[in-house]
């Protein structure tokens, strides 16, 4: 079981999780993952910012994980205090052993002895989630989401499902907050689902999905309220026919856009730029002889000014004299199955927008994914529109 940090951002919350636990408790064995409360890991960055702009990344780590230990110790308190015997073990205590990337580790193997000691031993164990100890034995984090990522990596090593508990019933085919019409899918594929969180749907992150699916680890999430009780089963799922899903954004993205001057690059000149800009890390990154273009997402901010200076220190060599364009955006993306196959989609797309004078900056497209980049003010609006013209409008007519 793992909850995020809306479903302990404080005690009396805490206070529910623990009485969900329990009763499950009562059904056989329980691992709980939980993610630091609230936006705890936002205010631990934003305080090691303000004495070090950026910080030690190993120093960073190591106050990160303060946020998950604290709802983790919470949390085991909660359950004993109804009469239920727990305890909390940090990432490195319960065997997440990573590479020694600070920021962003990669879990290598999990070896999960004390868990199964502890679980013998009756007790329902609390884990920090997004934590782990690197082979030098450094404190590591595995990077936004990795909550998730620490979630099913325990549930493969265990040999368990994994259920994701958050403040909603499972995956929309829209944000319910922004979107009153938007209806809770049933069933993901783990395809479909990484595609979802890559445009920006905050269920579940890709990273976590994609570990699932090499594990072959069903994904349940579920709201943390026991009172609700719908959710959505994400696993190896029949393949759908072509046409939209979903509708979600990418609330803060920015354009980043290199054009060279004068003639065309040369081939190898293009290669170059290709090898050179291609470690950004750029979504629908794209290269050609006039320069390079592609997208910073959400995820990316924090690093974009490392990428933004590489950039800039790219366009002022003699190779690749030019300018350096960086324009802020929302990226709202319409997913499902194959996508490319039907050019009707993306022409009923454009149309929609242009109506209520929402022109697209830039339009991209894959095999799961249409996604157009709109001005950030007006992103809720365009993705009303897209879900009621490509979700709601695809159910009625049948197409």
């Amino acid at each position: 079981m793992k909850f995020g940090g809306s479903s302990v951002a404080d005690l009396e919350r805490l206070r529910r999780v623990a009485t969900r636990v329990v009763q499950r408790a009562e059904d056989g064995p329980v691992v709980v993952v939980v993610s630091a409360m609230g936006k705890t890991t936002n205010r631990l960055v934003e305080q090691a910012r303000a004495l070090m702009d950026p910080p030690p990344a190993r120093e960073l780590d190591m106050l990160m994980t303060t946020g998950e230990r604290n709802s983790m110790a919470l949390l085991a308190i909660a359950i004993a205090a109804q009469g239920r015997r727990a305890i909390s073990l940090t990432g490195s205590q319960c065997g997440i052993i990573t590479n020694h990337q600070a920021g962003r580790a990669r879990i290598i193997e999990v070896r999960p002895f004390r868990i199964q000691d502890e679980l013998a031993a009756g007790h329902v164990v609390i884990v920090g989630g997004f934590q782990g100890v690197s082979y030098k034995r450094e404190v590591t984090t595995l990077g936004r989401g990795g909550s998730d990522t620490t979630a099913v990596a325990l549930a493969a090593a265990l040999g368990a499902d994994c259920e994701i508990y958050s403040d909603v019933d499972g995956v929309y085919s829209a944000d319910p907050r922004e979107v009153p019409e938007a209806r809770r899918i049933d069933a993901l594929s783990y395809e479909e689902m990484q595609a979802l969180s890559r445009a920006g749907a905050r269920v579940l992150h890709a990273q976590a999905v994609q570990l699932a699916e090499e594990r072959g680890i069903a994904i349940f999430a579920r709201h943390s309220d026991p009172a609700v009780h719908g959710e959505t089963v994400i696993r190896r799922n029949p393949a759908r026919d072509a046409g939209v899903l979903a509708v979600t954004a990418d609330a803060d993205v920015a354009r980043l856009r290199l054009s060279t001057h004068g003639d065309a690059l040369s081939g190898a000149a293009t290669a170059a730029l290709a090898r050179a800009a291609g470690c950004w890390g750029l979504r629908f990154f794209h290269v050609h002889d006039r320069g390079c273009s592609g997208l910073l997402s959400r995820t990316q901010r924090e690093d974009a000014g490392d990428i933004i200076e590489r950039a800039r220190a790219l366009v002022l060599t003699d190779a690749f004299a030019g300018e350096l364009a960086l324009d802020d955006g929302a990226l709202v993306s319409c997913v499902g199955a194959g996508l490319e196959e039907r050019p009707e989609l993306i022409a009923r797309a454009v149309e929609t927008l242009e109506r209520a004078g929402l022109t697209p900056r830039a339009l991209y497209t894959d095999t799961r994914t249409l996604s157009l980049l709109v001005d950030a003010p007006r992103r809720a609006e365009a993705v009303r529109l897209l879900h009621e013209i490509m979700v709601v409008g695809r159910a009625a007519v049948g197409t």
